[in-house]
């Protein structure tokens, strides 16, 4: 017998014969667990047989899993607990509500699936209305998601559990450790479930970990791990209910593991007879918690045999007439793929047909405060600009590393922990992934959290998460959950920080659907957009140049100043040739164009100020006025933000220009080099500019 059929030899449910009532439970609860139990067993079975017979393209499986998923899922306050389940979790979903349906629409991705809309592949669900919280196929993801939830639960003071499920493989992801790390030093009202069934997989337990159980783990983290039997759902409910009680009350989150086993492939894709054989598959579903619960229910005098054969058959005539109805159902309307993309859709997409998602209209430049106002540097109106937030809108917080005590590396949050407390200015460990993660979480709790990483280059160990999860939510969930979050950000270089604090990341998440992307260069535009971007239903990335922290001084605006998302402006009005830049460059170009008008050439300097999306009009009607275009900004010049602004320039301008349009931008190098004469040549100044628009103008 191998270690996976000695773990799951399983005994009969060891109670006592009123021991659900002791939980408790009444005989019409533990009937009803076992119809959601058959009801999950019953749905999974017949999605393979959809899938035999051509009707279903791809499924997961959840059999053998069912009393941990129900027994966990049973000690929740339906719709009014929060739950962010894994992919194998027809029994979870099936306990909060929803209904089999619904599990059928979105196995054959129809429209009307109320967890995608045919966007995702089965099984990954979400359900606002059911609080059950959208999730994805990269693994641990939703951990640092379900501690934002939670601690939104703590900020709020209101008495919310979340619970997050997942399998034994998500262990050994660093999302996982850090988001667990964060829930045990703020005691948050969070419970974690791992279904521990085996494999990762075709890899065993015993390859994934070094220690033998999962729940080993939680004692690092400064809370209790407790190991279950998977296949009793009455033990399972047990240990989850007595941890939804203690996160309730203010005690802390608990990691319980259920000890289980897929009796299914881990997908229709695999062949489990690769890493398995039968005969153990064979010993796994002996200790079966469908036929053991069945078991417990007539033993006890709970239902009679043919009270629970009725129950059965009512069960499968449900599930069959749920699959009649999915696949009569009609198939996703191909235009409906363009849509969804944004909460918030500033301006039309590229290649989006016209009429479909169209925004409301283009962004209309902010009238009020003009002229009036406070001279401030970038770093001072950062500062206030979080401050005037915060005091406006509770839901403000501000999260990171060093943001507290210290106020931040370059002090853009000094202060405000002294203003608003330790709750809503969080010092994080160090863990970027969760620090983005939790954020998202914070946000699909309803808050408005603004992430500080500490410098751009380590924005990178978050990539999953603002890519794979911030930036799809919106569109994976067909509009039902939105991410109104800001991770703010210094990058650039020219300050003598060598290659890991002088990156230019910007074209990395330009290209990303779903986040919106901010540069802006004068305190007016960073107090006016960092207000519109706390404000937006949307993720973005709200990038600061560190070389104009200090330096770039202006006149910020008095009162609610708004700079709209997805605005250029025109810096400097001009007739040769148009500059289009940002961030630093914006002033350096600037520079360049009045050491230019000496010459008496006139330069038109364009201020991005928004990447994306990119305002197309401004530089395009620009462009047609001038007849040449120089592009510049810092980072490296192939596959750039320049590369986007000559390609819509080229497409849609060719006939009106005079002479190609031209880049300036930092060869491709990895990065900027520590030694300040190796910085200096890869440095691109106003000198550098004038010289190359000189040529421009001149070809």
């Amino acid at each position: 017998m191998s270690e996976v059929q000695r773990r799951l030899v399983a005994p009969p449910i060891a109670v006592d014969d009123d021991d659900h009532s002791h939980l408790g439970l009444t005989t019409t609860d533990v009937v009803a667990m076992y119809r959601t139990m058959f009801l999950a067993r019953s749905v999974d079975e017949r999605m393979w047989s959809m899938q035999r017979m051509g009707k279903a393209r791809f499924v997961i499986s959840g059999q053998g899993q069912e009393a941990a998923q129900v027994g966990s899922a049973w000690a929740l306050q339906k719709g009014h607990d929060r739950a962010l389940p894994y992919y194998r979790d027809f029994g979870v979903v099936l306990t909060l509500g929803m209904t089999a349906d619904e599990v059928m629409l979105a196995v054959l991705a129809r429209p009307d699936d109320p967890n995608s809309g045919g966007r995702q592949m089965p099984n990954h669900w979400g359900c606002r209305r059911l609080g059950i919280i959208t999730g994805s196929s990269p693994i641990a993801t939703q951990h640092p998601h379900a501690a934002g939830i939670a601690w939104a639960s703590l900020l709020r003071g209101d008495d919310r559990v979340t619970m997050c499920w997942f399998g034994e493989a998500a262990a050994s992801k660093g999302d996982f450790h850090e988001a667990l790390n964060i829930a045990g030093i703020h005691r948050l009202p969070v419970v974690f479930v791992c279904e521990n069934n085996g494999y990762a997989i075709s890899v065993g337990m015993a390859e994934q970990s070094a220690v033998p159980n999962v729940a080993d783990r939680a004692a690092s983290y400064g809370f209790e791990g407790v190991v279950v039997d998977g296949n009793d759902p009455l033990a399972v409910y047990a240990a989850t209910r007595a941890a939804v009680e203690q996160a309730r009350s203010g005690g802390g989150p608990t990691l319980i593991e259920t000890k289980t086993y897929r009796f299914m492939p881990h997908t229709s894709d695999d062949d489990d007879r690769r890493y398995r054989d039968l005969a153990e598959v064979e010993q796994a579903r002996s200790g079966d918690p469908i036929p053991r619960m069945r078991a417990y229910l007539l033993d006890h005098g709970l239902l009679g045999v043919d009270q629970a054969e009725g129950l059965e058959a009512d069960v499968r005539a449900e599930v069959a007439e749920a699959a009649r109805r999915a696949e009569a159902a009609p198939p996703c309307d191909p235009p409906s793929a363009f849509t969804r993309v944004y909460a918030r859709r500033l301006r039309p997409g590229r290649n989006i047909p016209p009429g479909v998602d169209d925004p409301a209209g283009p962004p209309q430049p902010s009238k009020s405060g003009a002229g009036e106002g406070v001279e401030r540097s970038v770093i001072d109106t950062v500062r206030q600009t979080l401050h005037d937030l915060m005091a406006a809108d509770d839901r403000v917080v501000v999260l990171g590393e060093d943001v507290g005590l210290l106020g931040g590396v370059f002090r853009a949050t000094d202060g405000l922990r002294r203003d608003f407390g330790e709750g809503r200015v969080l010092d994080t460990p160090l863990c970027e992934s969760a620090i983005v993660g939790v954020g998202v979480g914070l946000a699909l709790a309803g808050m408005r959290p603004v992430v500080e990483i500490q410098f751009a280059d380590f924005l990178h160990s978050a990539f999953d998460q603002m890519v794979s999860e911030a930036a799809k939510i919106h569109y994976r969930s067909n509009g039902d959950f939105s991410v109104p979050m800001v991770v703010r950000t210094p990058w650039g270089g020219g300050g003598h920080r060598g290659p890991y604090h002088s990156q230019a990341v910007e074209a990395f998440y330009a290209h990303v659907a779903g986040l919106k992307v901010v540069v802006p260069s004068t305190p007016a535009d960073v107090a006016g957009l960092l207000r519109s971007a706390v404000e937006d239903p949307d993720p973005v990335l709200f990038l600061e140049h560190k070389k104009t922290y200090r330096r770039t001084k202006g006149i910020v605006p008095a009162g609610e100043w708004r700079v709209p998302i997805g605005l250029a402006e025109i810096a400097r009005a001009g007739d040769d040739l148009t500059v289009v830049t940002y961030g630093l460059h914006r002033h350096l170009s600037l520079a360049a164009a009045e050491m230019l008008a000496a010459e008496g050439y006139s330069l038109e300097v364009i201020d991005l100020r928004t990447i994306s999306p990119l305002d197309t009009e401004t530089v395009l009607a620009s462009a047609v006025r001038t007849g040449r275009v120089l592009v510049v900004h810092e980072d490296n010049v192939s596959f750039g933000v320049g590369a986007e602004v000559a390609a819509v320039v080229a497409e849609e301008a060719f006939y009106d220009l005079d002479a190609p349009v031209r880049r300036l931008a930092m060869p491709d190098v990895p990065a900027l080099p520590f030694e300040v004469t190796l910085e200096r040549a890869l440095t691109i100044d106003a000198d550098d500019i004038a010289a190359a628009a000189k040529a421009l103008l001149e070809a």
